[in-house]
């Protein structure tokens, strides 16, 4: 009988543990999950699952009933740009400078790993269409994904040269398939006539489904479910509506009559108690248009019903998802993400858009649905704790088993699905300028502003948001204990306002002012254009020396 040598011993028990080993990792690979990462494009709380009545969401609202929905949940910023940004880096806007759409992330941030690239690191195979990044196909990472199928726009089936200001006066005619349009379909003239195109604008565009961006990403996503060989993979997919134009296949539209819809409720005096800053946002066209536009116009009622035909849409469209997902049999071993990137205001404050500290901009749908033959969570769960889309990414990588990185600030969100979170502290942080901050719980929303204003909000009493409390006596313990959750922005010595200028003194480098009521160029620094009053600060800070951060200057001498 032949006897193995000890050299011979020492090979085959390497063997043995190599395939071992390998065994392990191909077991691995089996077990970790997929995951479908949806997002969708301003969509305010206006779904069925978190209680309004108004829209219909039954393919989202059955999603709702598979998994966890986050009835508290908040977005890390309430503008396209820093909100994704903070999403996909795992960084607040305070951390990474990220505070307006003005990023690309491989230029801004070249060092960091975004969240589809730390799975694509990780072992995933990663897909990707639609608006996940902010700005162009152009502002997205090359390293971020395996297969990336760009981003059409919000426009379509027209184009952003179709949407052109120049081109609409009053109204410029389009054909598309034999068919006449005449933009703006609203018929009203653009409140932002600064910029190239003409965006605030909605109603029915009665041609194929196939011409419109969403309905072309998701058809690419399910086309990639058809052909991926490889598991885990990561899917993310994103939806450009309701982002405005709030343009949409015409039976969409149908669903919601004009004399059936129900207007946010608005009073007059809405704006009687807040602070100077937060009447300036209420009433300047940053994102969208003027309310009393929108009014003159009598194109509130259709506003609303756009904006809810383009929710019903996007429902759909993630029901053909799902739908696929159940045909391909990959529901068993695939998470469902969804999330919305902010709110969106359709007048209340008196404001259309977003870009504010409102409980219309920050709050956001929020569902995240366990495979369908897991048994290790329970149904229909609504969370009622305060969480962050910040919280994205250590909770995805704990349902993927991967590493999570040091530099993300949310917190997982597993200790709440899996109920084992005992001490959860119910606080949640939106920026929404630099200096200005939200800061929200189940009971209280304080919205504080560069210049040391403060709303104060119960929201218990209060949903609305129509009596500003911040002021009384009786909110002082509360005020100061959310004040306490208000980041300090350390490369920042003082924030000033003065008359309309936002005044920013950093602890290195030049003074920085803004005209935040100039039109067209409130976000643009125009120290350079007036040394006079950079001089008259300067003389200020030294004279004075404050001891506030935050404060208002009401004459310069």
């Amino acid at each position: 009988m032949n006897q193995l040598g000890p050299t011979k011993k020492i090979v085959l028990l390497c063997l043995l543990l190599l395939l071992g080993s390998c065994s392990g990792l191909d077991k691995q690979q089996r077990t970790q999950p997929n995951i479908v990462f949806i997002s969708i494009d301003d969509l305010n709380d206006w779904v069925g699952f978190l209680g309004y009545e108004q829209v219909k969401t039954p393919h989202m609202d059955r999603l709702a009933a598979r998994g966890f929905s986050f009835s508290n949940a908040h977005c890390p910023a309430p503008v396209c740009g820093p909100s994704r940004t903070a999403i996909l880096s795992g960084m607040r806007p305070v951390t990474s400078g990220i505070y307006d759409n003005n990023i690309k992330f491989s230029r801004d941030l070249p060092q960091v790993v975004s969240l589809p690239e730390h799975f694509k690191n990780n072992g995933y195979q990663v897909y990707g269409i639609g608006k996940l990044f902010h700005g162009s196909t152009a502002n997205v990472p090359t390293t971020a994904f395996d297969a990336y199928g760009g981003k059409l726009g919000s426009a379509a089936p027209f184009t952003s040269s179709d949407l052109q200001i120049s081109k609409q006066n009053p109204y410029h005619e389009i054909s598309k398939l034999g068919k006449t349009f005449k933009l703006p379909l609203n018929g009203m003239p653009a409140d932002r006539y600064w910029n190239r195109a003409n965006t605030f604008d909605w109603g029915p565009i009665d041609l194929p489904d196939s011409l419109f961006s969403d309905r072309q990403s998701v058809d690419w996503s399910i086309d990639k479910l058809h052909k991926i060989k490889d598991q885990p993979f990561l899917l993310t997919l994103g939806f450009e509506r309701p982002h405005q134009p709030l343009f949409n296949p015409k039976r969409f539209h149908d669903m919601y009559l004009l004399n059936e819809v129900e207007l946010p409720k608005t009073p007059a005096d809405d704006l009687r108690d807040l602070p100077q800053r937060a009447k300036q946002l209420a009433l300047y066209p940053k994102t969208s248009g003027k309310h009393e536009t929108v009014v003159k116009y009598g194109q509130w009622e259709n506003a609303v019903a756009s904006y809810l035909a383009s929710v019903s849409f996007v429902d759909e469209l993630v029901g053909d998802l799902v739908k696929a997902l159940e045909t391909l049999k990959l529901k068993n071993n695939t998470w469902i993400v969804l999330w919305s990137d902010h709110g969106w205001h359709l007048g209340e404050k008196s404001h259309w858009g977003k870009a504010t500290g409102w409980y219309r901009s920050t709050r956001v749908p929020f569902l995240i649905i366990p495979p369908a033959g897991s048994t290790d969570y329970k149904k229909a769960i609504e969370i009622k704790n305060m969480v962050n889309l910040l919280d994205l990414a250590p909770t995805m990588a704990d349902i993927a088993g991967i590493p999570k990185k040091t530099s993300w600030e949310g917190r997982s969100l597993m200790p709440l699905l899996r109920e084992e979170a005992s001490d959860w502290e119910e606080v949640s942080l939106t920026t929404f300028s630099i200096g200005s901050h939200t800061i929200s719980t189940p009971d209280w929303q304080l919205i504080s502003y560069f210049d040391g204003s403060f709303e104060l909000y119960d929201l218990v009493n209060d949903p609305n948001q129509f009596k500003n409390i911040a002021y009384l006596p009786e909110s002082k313990i509360v005020l100061e204990q959310l004040k306490k959750h208000i980041p300090e922005e350390p490369h920042w010595n003082y924030f000033i306002r003065h008359g309309d200028y936002k005044i920013l003194i950093p602890k290195n480098g030049s003074i920085k002012i803004f005209d935040q009521m100039l039109e067209g160029k409130n976000d643009k620094d125009m120290a350079g254009s007036l040394p006079g009053l950079i001089r008259k600060i300067e003389r200020y800070i030294e004279q004075y020396s404050p001891q506030e951060k935050k404060f208002i200057i009401a004459a310069l001498e």
